[in-house]
């Protein structure tokens, strides 16, 4: 008879979930990320990463993170962080967020930028920035890159096409 281990579930934002960031809350030595699945399925959170565009510092959640569809995960940072699993996650003693402006990026188990929040100037960066990044492991280190740009293909005119358009625009 072989016994049965159960194996991480590591993927990425499955159909029906809808993952965000709500915001990165800085109050003196104690500071924290609110992530929310806004979605209508739970979430498995394992192998996923928060980070700090600047310094990129990352956080890998613990493979028994599930987001259950509604709620909210705390990821705490600094010297008065809280640790009260599985909702409360201790990241580091450490202040991650710059007081005056910082970037929490949110990737899932294969690297890709799930969503962004800009910390504190939210109007300026916003959840929407056009550059993706993604999270690269190299030789144990992690590093973020831009995502490669879409390639663009260039329309090519018939040369009778040019000319009408040339007439029509003196």
């Amino acid at each position: 008879m072989s016994k049965r281990t159960s194996q991480p579930i590591r993927t990425g934002q499955l159909a029906g979930a809808k993952i965000k960031i709500l915001g990165v809350f800085n109050s003196g030595l104690r500071e924290h990320v609110s992530i929310i699945n806004q979605g209508t399925v739970a979430q498995p959170l394992g192998g996923w990463a928060l980070a700090a565009l600047r310094g990129s510092r990352v956080y890998f959640f613990p493979d028994e993170v599930i987001l259950m569809p509604g709620t909210k995960v705390f990821v705490h940072s600094g010297q008065d962080a809280l640790n009260h699993a599985p909702q409360q996650l201790f990241w580091t003693d450490e202040q991650m967020w710059s007081n005056r402006n910082d970037v929490a990026l949110l990737f899932d188990s294969s690297g890709l930028e799930i969503d962004r929040c800009a910390y504190s100037h939210k109007h300026l960066l916003g959840h929407d920035t056009q550059r993706r990044k993604r999270l690269l492991n190299e030789d144990e280190f992690w590093r973020l890159v831009d995502e490669p740009r879409p390639k663009t293909r260039k329309i090519i005119r018939p040369a009778r096409e040019r000319a009408g358009l040339r007439h029509a625009l003196r």
